[in-house]
Parts: C-alpha cells; sequence; structure tokens
C-alpha cells in the first residue's frame, strides 16, 4: 500500500493494487496533503490554517478543534486500511509519522536519484528505466486538493524545480540511448502541459533532428526562434540558436543512427528459426524486469546488441516465463529468430554440455551435423554461420558456469539470455553480466493472478483469495498449481481450500496428482536439493528445524555440531542456489516460506533430529542466560537445566548489544519456546520466558509476554516442578496486572500461593503476597492492600533479601500514599526504598521510586522537592529503557509542570504520555494519562475536550474493573456538568491557548 498525494492524483488516496480507496472526506484529506509536503511532515498551527482554508473561505473560529476533528478521520482511514501511520495535534502543530517509503513523493526522490547514478556511470539505459518509474507516479495536477496561496506557491515550486527537470531528463536519456522517436512524442505530451518551456523546445531540436526529420527540426527552430526575438528575449533566443548550430548546422557532429533491419521480402530465403515455448499470458508483477531485459539487450539506436544477461531466482518464481515471455515481445528485432534450449540443469536427466548445445543449434540451421567430426570445428562452423544473423538464444535450466562458458565464444555475435536458479558467481567475475534477479510476486500481483485464473469464485470470496495468497507467499508455481486446483473443484469456497491448505504435505505435493506428475512444489524443490553436497543438504534440513524464517550462522552450527565458519560456507552455498537468502546483516539468512515447509520435511529424516532440536533450543537459551546476566545484573536469574552444548555461545559485549539481540530475537525466541514445549524440553520452555519477559516489558509488549508465559505455566506443569510453576504463574499475574487484567493476575497468583504454601516455599509465599496486594490496590482496596503489604514487609527483613524488602516499602507506601492521614510514612517508606534500591544498583526499581516519591510530593504541593525526584529519574532513563516506567514519569511530570504554571511544558508531557501509553498497550497507564491531560485542558477552558478524554479515562479504568478509580474521575464530570460554561481565570505571565487534545481510537472501541 502507499499513500499517493499531491503529483500523484486529485485527492490523498490510500493505493492498493490498482484500487484507490478514497480517504475520510474532502477536508481531511487536504489536511494529509499538506502534512505529505511538509519538511519532516511536520506543519505549524497557522500554515495548516494557510494551506487548507482558503482566504475566500476564512479560517474556522477554533482551528485547534476543527483541526483534530480532522486528524480524527484521518486517524480512522489509517486504522480501517492498516496503514501504520500516526497524525498528533498539539500547541506547536500537526505532524504525520509515516514510514517514507510508503509516500509515493519520496519514492518519485528515491528513483530519479538512482537515475542520475546511473547516469553518471554511463548506464543510459538503466538511467532511463528509474526515470521512467518515477514520472509514471504522476498522474494529475499537484495539489489539487488544496487551493490556497500557499498551496499555489508550492505548486509552481514543484513544478519548475523537480518535475520539469525529470522530463528533460527522462527526453535526455531517450536520445542517449537512441530512442529519438519515443523522445519526439514525449517532447509532444509535455508541449501540450508546459508550452512555451524552454528547456523542452532545446530537447526538441535534438528530437527531430536524431529522429531522422531535419526539416521539421529546422522549422520548428525557425518559429520558435523568431517568437523569442518578437518577446524581447533576447537570451532565450539565443540558446535556442546555439543548440541548432550545434545539432543542424555541424553535420559532422550528428551520429548516424542505426535502425533494426526490416522483414522485407529480400531476406525472406534466408533461413529463419522460431523455436520458442507457446507465448503465456500478461505477466503481471513483471514489467520492470521485461523493461530491464529490453535495457540489456538493445543498444542506443534500438537494435540488437550483442551481449549475455542473466536471469536468477529461485525455484518456481517464473524464471522461465518471464524470459519466454520476453522473447515473443522481443523476437522481431531478430530478423533470423529466437531459440530457447533446455540445458536440464535443475532435472535428473543428464545436462546438457556445450557441444550438445552446438549440435542442435546447428541442426536447427539446417547444417548436416554428419559432415563435421570434430567438435572443435563443429564450434567454429557455428559461430560463422551466426556471424552473419541477428539471433535470440535463451539457454535455459543452467546448473553452472561450465555448462555455459564454452558456448558463450560460440554466440558472441547473438544476444544470449542465460537463465539459471543458481548464483553463476564464475561466470559473473569473469565476464560481469547484467544479472536480473527474480523475486516472488508482491500480494497485488498473487491476488490478481488468482482472480483471473480462477474467475468469479475468487472475485466473491476476498477473504479466501487473501489467505491463499498468504500461503503461497508470492511463488508463482504455488499459485498457478493453487488456481487449478480451485478450478478443478468447482463446488469448493476459497477459504474452504485455504483451510484445506494450511497442510504443508498438501500445500507441497500440490500437483502431483493427475496428468501432471512431477510438477508440484516438492518436486521442483527437489530438484534444488538434490544438486548439494551433503553438508549443505543437511544444513538447508536444520533450518527446516528452525521454528521462525529468519536464522543466524550461529544457531544453525550450533545445531550441526561444525564450526561456524564451515557451516557459512554452506549457507553461502544454499544462497546461491537460491534456496535461502542473505538480507543486509551480515549473519542472517532468511528462507521463504514455501521453502521453509520443505525444509521442514526433509528434517524429519535427519538421524539426530531430537539432539538437533536440543541444541538449537539451548543456544537460545544461554544467549538469553547471558543478556539477562548483562541488562541485570543486580538480579539473580532462575537457575540454567543441565546443557548437552559442547561449544558455548558467543555471547554479548555490553548490556546496549545484549538488549537489542532479544528484542531483535523475540519472535525466534517464542517460536522456540512453543517448540521446546511441543519436544518435552520443558525446563527450557520454562526458563526462557523467565528470562525474557523482562526484556518484553521494558518495551511494553504485553502480549508477546503472556504468550511466552503462558507456555512457561504449563511446561513448569507438566515437568511438576512447583517452584519454577510458582514462579512462572506469579510472573504471568504481574503481565496480566500491568496490561490491565487484574482478574486474570489474581486467578494466577491465587493458584501460585496455594503451590508454595503447599510446599512451604517461603520466599515464594512473600513475592506471592506483595502481588496479591499490588492488584487489590489496582481495584481501589487501598486498606486491605497495606494491611498484606504490612504482613509481607516483616518476612522479607527475615529473609535478607534487600531487594525484596525494598519492594515492600514501595508498595506499602503506594497503598498508604491513597489513605487519608498516611502521607507522611508512605514518604518515609518511598526513601527507606530509595536508599535499598540505590546500594542495589537496579536503575528501572530506582526509577519507579523516585516517580512514585514525586507524584505524593506534587500532590502535597511540594513541588521543589517533587522536581529534585523527577531530575532524579530522568537521569536513569537511559540505564533503564523501560517504557511504561517512562510513560509514568511524564504523567508525574505533567502534573508538576501544570501545578507549576509551565503550560506548554504541561502539556508536551501530557502528550507523551498518552502517546507512550498507547504504545505499550498499558490500559491503566492509558487512563492515567488521560486523566491528567484531560485536567489540563480543563484548568485552561476547554471542558468539552476534558469531558471526552476523561469518559475514555473512566470507560478505560470500568474495562480492568477499577471501579473506584472510575468513580473519581465520574465525580469530576459531574461536577463539570455542575458547573456550566466554564470562563477560565486570567494569567499572569507567559500563557498560551490549549488545544483540544487529540481523539482516540482505542482497540475494540473503534467507530
Amino acid at each position: 500500500m502507499e499513500i499517493a498525494f499531491g503529483i500523484l492524483g486529485q485527492t490523498a488516496m490510500l493505493m492498493h493494487g490498482n484500487v484507490d480507496v478514497n480517504w475520510a472526506g474532502p477536508r481531511p484529506r487536504q489536511v494529509l496533503t499538506a502534512l505529505l509536503t511538509a519538511p519532516n511532515r511536520r506543519l505549524p498551527l497557522d500554515v495548516v490554517v494557510d494551506w487548507v482554508w482558503p482566504e475566500h473561505e476564512g479560517a474556522p473560529q477554533d482551528a485547534h478543534s476543527t483541526l483534530h476533528q480532522n486528524a480524527t478521520k484521518l486517524r480512522q482511514a489509517f486504522d480501517k486500511n492498516t496503514v501504520p501511520a500516526k497524525v498528533s495535534v498539539s500547541k506547536a502543530g500537526c505532524l504525520l509519522e509515516i514510514e517514507p517509503a510508503l509516500i509515493d513523493h519520496f519514492g518519485f526522490q528515491a528513483m530519479m536519484d538512482k537515475a542520475r547514478r546511473f547516469r553518471e556511470l554511463g548506464q543510459h539505459d538503466r538511467a532511463l528505466v528509474e526515470a521512467l518509474s518515477a514520472v509514471r507516479l504522476c498522474r494529475d495536477e499537484p495539489l489539487a486538493d488544496l487551493r490556497t496561496e500557499r498551496a499555489d506557491a508550492w505548486r509552481a515550486l514543484w513544478e519548475r524545480t523537480v518535475w520539469i527537470p525529470a522530463n528533460g531528463f527522462v527526453v535526455a536519456e531517450q536520445l542517449a540511448t537512441g530512442k529519438a522517436d519515443a523522445a519526439v512524442r514525449k517532447l509532444a505530451e509535455l508541449e501540450q502541459a508546459h508550452p512555451g518551456e524552454l528547456s523542452f523546445e532545446k530537447l526538441k531540436i535534438r528530437a527531430l533532428a536524431e529522429a531522422d526529420q531535419p526539416a521539421e527540426a529546422a522549422d520548428f527552430f525557425r518559429v520558435t526562434y523568431a517568437r523569442y526575438r518578437e518577446a524581447g528575449e533576447t537570451s532565450a533566443a539565443d540558446e535556442l540558436r546555439a543548440v541548432n548550430d550545434k545539432v543542424l548546422m555541424r553535420p559532422e557532429r550528428v551520429v548516424p543512427r542505426r535502425k533494426p533491419a526490416p522483414l522485407d521480402p529480400a531476406n525472406q530465403n534466408e533461413h529463419v528459426i522460431r523455436h520458442l515455448p507457446p507465448d503465456v499470458d500478461d505477466v503481471a508483477g513483471r514489467v520492470d524486469l521485461i523493461a530491464l531485459l529490453d535495457a540489456y539487450t538493445t543498444d542506443s539506436a534500438g537494435a540488437p546488441k550483442r551481449a549475455a544477461v542473466v536471469v536468477t531466482g529461485g525455484p518456481g518464481v517464473g524464471k522461465t516465463t518471464l524470459a519466454a515471455k520476453w522473447a515473443h515481445r522481443a523476437e522481431r528485432r531478430y530478423r533470423h529468430g529466437a531459440v530457447m534450449l533446455d540445458l536440464r540443469g535443475d532435472s535428473q536427466a543428464a545436462k546438457a554440455d556445450a557441444g550438445e548445445i552446438v549440435d542442435t543449434l546447428l541442426s536447427l540451421l539446417d547444417f548436416p551435423v554428419d559432415q563435421v567430426v570434430n567438435p572443435i570445428a563443429r564450434a567454429a562452423k557455428l559461430s560463422a554461420l551466426l556471424a552473419r544473423r541477428s539471433m535470440l538464444v535463451i539457454l535455459d535450466n543452467v546448473r553452472s558456469s561450465d555448462q555455459v562458458a564454452p558456448l558463450l565464444g560460440v554466440l558472441s555475435s547473438c544476444t544470449v539470455l542465460i537463465v539459471s536458479r543458481w548464483r553463476l558467481k564464475s561466470l559473473s567475475a569473469k565476464l560481469t553480466p547484467p544479472v536480473i534477479t527474480v523475486f516472488p510476486l508482491a500480494d497485488q500481483y498473487s491476488s490478481a493472478l488468482l482472480t483471473r485464473r480462477i474467475g468469479h469464485r475468487a472475485r466473491d470470496d476476498a477473504e479466501g483469495v487473501e489467505e491463499l495468497v498468504r500461503l503461497c507467499n508470492g511463488n508463482p508455481l504455488a499459485l498457478t498449481l493453487v488456481a487449478e486446483r480451485a478450478i478443478s473443484r468447482a463446488g469448493t469456497r476459497m477459504r474452504t481450500l485455504a483451510s484445506q491448505l494450511r497442510d504443508a504435505d498438501l500445500l507441497l505435493d500440490l500437483g502431483d496428482e493427475g496428468d501432471w506428475p512431477g510438477m508440484s512444489l516438492r518436486s521442483a524443490f527437489a530438484l534444488s536439493y538434490q544438486d548439494l553436497e551433503p553438508a549443505e543438504r543437511r544444513v538447508f534440513a536444520l533450518i527446516g528445524l528452525h521454528p521462525s524464517a529468519e536464522m543466524t550462522t550461529a544457531v544453525i552450527a550450533a545445531a550441526d555440531g561444525r564450526p561456524a565458519s564451515e557451516v557459512r560456507r554452506s549457507l553461502d552455498i544454499l544462497v546461491a542456489a537460491h534456496l535461502i537468502e542473505h538480507p543486509a546483516d551480515l549473519d542472517r539468512y532468511r528462507v521463504h516460506d514455501l521453502l521453509h515447509l520443505y525444509a521442514a520435511s526433509l528434517a524429519t529424516q535427519l538421524s539426530d533430529v531430537d539432539a538437533a532440536i536440543r541444541r538449537m533450543s539451548e543456544y537460545y537459551l544461554l544467549m538469553v542466560f547471558d543478556a539477562y546476566r548483562l541488562q541485570y545484573p543486580h538480579k539473580v536469574p532462575p537457575d540454567l537445566p543441565d546443557i548437552s552444548l559442547e561449544v558455548a555461545p558467543p555471547g554479548f559485549g555490553d548490556a546496549v548489544e545484549a538488549r537489542q539481540w532479544v528484542l531483535r530475537e523475540r519472535v525466534a525466541l517464542l517460536a522456540v519456546v512453543a517448540m521446546a514445549e511441543e519436544f518435552h524440553l520443558y525446563p527450557i520452555a520454562y526458563t526462557i520466558p523467565a528470562l525474557v519477559t523482562e526484556f518484553l516489558l521494558m518495551q511494553g509488549d504485553f502480549p508477546e509476554a503472556v504468550e511466552g508465559l503462558t507456555i512457561a505455566v504449563r511446561s513448569a506443569a507438566a515437568q511438576d516442578e512447583v517452584a519454577p510453576w510458582a514462579s512462572c504463574l506469579n510472573d504471568l499475574a504481574v503481565v496480566h496486572m500491568l496490561a490491565g487484567d487484574d482478574d486474570k493476575a489474581e486467578d494466577c497468583l491465587l493458584r501460585a500461593l496455594e503451590l508454595v504454601d503447599a510446599h512451604g516455599i517461603l520466599i515464594g509465599r512473600v513475592t506471592v503476597l506483595l502481588n496479591l496486594a499490588r492488584v487489590h490496590l489496582h481495584a481501589g482496596r487501598a486498606a486491605e492492600a497495606a494491611g498484606m503489604y504490612r504482613e509481607a514487609l516483616p518476612l522479607t527483613r527475615k529473609l535478607g533479601e534487600p531487594t525484596l524488602c525494598a519492594s515492600a516499602e514501595h508498595r506499602l507506601a503506594d497503598a498508604l500514599s491513597e489513605m487519608d492521614g498516611q502521607e507522611q510514612e508512605a514518604l518515609d517508606l518511598y526513601r527507606s526504598a530509595l536508599r535499598s534500591r540505590g546500594a542495589a544498583g537496579d536503575a528501572t526499581a530506582l526509577m519507579r521510586t523516585h516517580i512514585a516519591l514525586a507524584a505524593l510530593l506534587v500532590r502535597l504541593g511540594r513541588l521543589a522537592e517533587a522536581d529534585k525526584e523527577c531530575r532524579a529519574a530522568s537521569a536513569l532513563i537511559d540505564k533503564s529503557q523501560d517504557l511504561p516506567v517512562v510513560m509514568k514519569l511524564n504523567t508525574v511530570l505533567a502534573r508538576l509542570r501544570h501545578a507549576e504554571g509551565d503550560d506548554r511544558a504541561a502539556l508536551r508531557h501530557a502528550h507523551k504520555a498518552v502517546g507512550l501509553a498507547d504504545r505499550s498497550q498499558h490500559a491503566t497507564g492509558q487512563a492515567r494519562a488521560l486523566s491528567v491531560l484531560a485536567q489540563i485542558v480543563c484548568d485552561h477552558g476547554n471542558p468539552e475536550a476534558a469531558r471526552s478524554l476523561w469518559e475514555e479515562a473512566a470507560g478505560l479504568y470500568r474495562g480492568r474493573a477499577k471501579w473506584s478509580k472510575a468513580a473519581a474521575i465520574e465525580a469530576l464530570l459531574a461536577e463539570l456538568d455542575a458547573r456550566g460554561p466554564l470562563v477560565p481565570s486570567a494569567r499572569e505571565g507567559d500563557t498560551v491557548a490549549m488545544p483540544s487534545p487529540h481523539l482516540r481510537i482505542l482497540p475494540g472501541r473503534r467507530s
């Protein structure tokens, strides 16, 4: 999906294939268009007003409020169409947060930059392809939605500095590549849109001359030159004359234009070969590749080039189909024909060698092969015959460079296309031919392929087609096989077929039935697999054991048992075979989903499959353990189970590297946990989540933490290990509580308490009691929570656990701060907890206590002391990196700055707290941040906006059964109703108008 704007259409739209889905209405579209054209996609309020509301309309009286409404509609449109973008509105103005790659405007700029680099390298054909792709993005007048003075100025500037030069670039490159006729046609189009544009007129003189139209060029020059002279534009007239003199008056500088020889009757007696497979329908999604083939195989005059081009890609991606389609389009350029030969490099039959190809071509040319016995003489004879011909030769299914290297000299007078699923590194090193890589189809083209082949049943079941597209993952062979199965089962719905094909074996074997044997995905993949050496076969099968599609060399080496350097060489061979991919990261590899399924089917044949799974799981366990040790040196990690891995993983240099690794690998880690449970490696299945959860909570990833710990609880129960079982239940309860689901949290804690009490685990009882009390506090039962904390505190001191004691002191202070008359004891307990936590060195826990103490001090009006605590907490952010804690700090800072009268800072912190709460999906944090923001807005004369925020906050509290907090907000709403219209009192000093807060749509509450 791409967001088109301004230069790309009359309105800002969501682009999905060829279907334009209109956005949320005229005015929001204009706001979006303005933001997309702004530097860094950020605009001050006054600029937005100038962009969006023309002078004759006049900006609305409450521009802020109207702007918020427009932004809300845009958010709804983004959310409905699952576009990862955010629009926020603050006092400073508007901000659009979106990946630049999703915006066509930035794609335009990137393509033009690439085109200029190709031109500098002298690769004019590639420069032209990129520039044409860029200008084709434009479909209408720039910023047609906006008719304001500022928009008019932007439109004029963009046209003069970007659009006109880009089209001039296209014409210049058409001339540089010998496509003068195309340049003349392009200039005719541009003349209609930009009459009198001097740069185009100069190019037109050149284009007409090089298109063998010298008379037309001379006439155009005379008329245009006279017009400039009559208008008094002598400088423009002189520039035009200089071009005319260079192009027309000095014919010795004009390069003769070569044209392909026509197919006239005089050539009819020459032997013409047409040896191509049948033509196929239009190849959707391959237009750019066909354009590249055209560019690489024609010279500057458009005539066939004597060159070799390599087309490569994985099994089933459509390399041969692409080559055949292009050959049928290009064959008229080759007056003596086009030939496509199968070298059988990907089959079980004997591979064709150079001698066989020479004999085949001689036979096709009607030369009596048996007259020449010596193979060298045959090759020489073929070379001589081809030297007098214009031919295209496609060598399909090439296995290695050795198969084709001896042929390239013989075929040097031809255009040669080499098609292979292998990266022919040796050939590329010697000849450096252009290489075109065929990748899987994008989703929209996959969907179009299925719909075109299946017909109305696919059009009537879009969801089913979408699932089939996901299963096929862009592989054209898979899509073709699925379409054939759908056609042969006319009564089957698309979603039913998709459900059936979730069975990996059925999907891989599709196509082996009936009269189409050997055409399944498994058969296609097997051709590449069986061509591998044993070591590479084993590595590919081990990749099938890996539970996610991305992996590193180190984890495969751990599963294999060989040194990483040897495994890396095997992985490189798999990359060369297009069985896996090698993304930008030097140590990361990726496997296509369908190939991953095939590799998994091979893994079951490994003699040591169980041991390999264990070694792979232990690798991740040891890596996470090392990361935990570095990130949380003050905490005691869980005990490691017995390890069979003989060579320890590399580990990490510091905490930053460790944290980044865990967050990058979290998908793989959760998949490993599920795999460990499936293969009854229970200690690994419950230890990894215990270590990873801290990292996930740091980023507010509650769903992933719940998923991992749920598996951990099942695994510990299956192992009947009481202490890990209770510990995982306790950790799961904490995550549920932080996510705002107190009922689930309490259920987990009661089960954990039953376990630790039954087995006399005192430290377990203390930990569970502290968290049960915390659940009571979350539910607004402060007195009950305080009672439980008072019970737990002496037990923590008895155990001699400083960290646990500090936690008990902090939590008891939390409860007391919510009770009348207990504030002083709460302050003393917070400060005692600070001393303990400072000694332990736990930055996150220390931040929490500083923030809680600051919040209480703000409530007591002791603002200077509160500011000191907030500064201390802020100094720890880099060490902690805990998203929910930073969110809470901004909430407290918003209250503090509001109390100090610093309106700008208060609003900034409040909005930041709301944004962080949304990111972490922390329900209680969301409600807390919204409530603070509502209070600030209400105090500054915007009661309606405050009402909306308070209502949302109350709904969040009610949804999490926090009745007391919801009741407190409802009391504020009742007070708001009793007041009637609110007129803010005058304020001294630097005051600002407060904008309406942005309205938000939360999961499950979309409207």
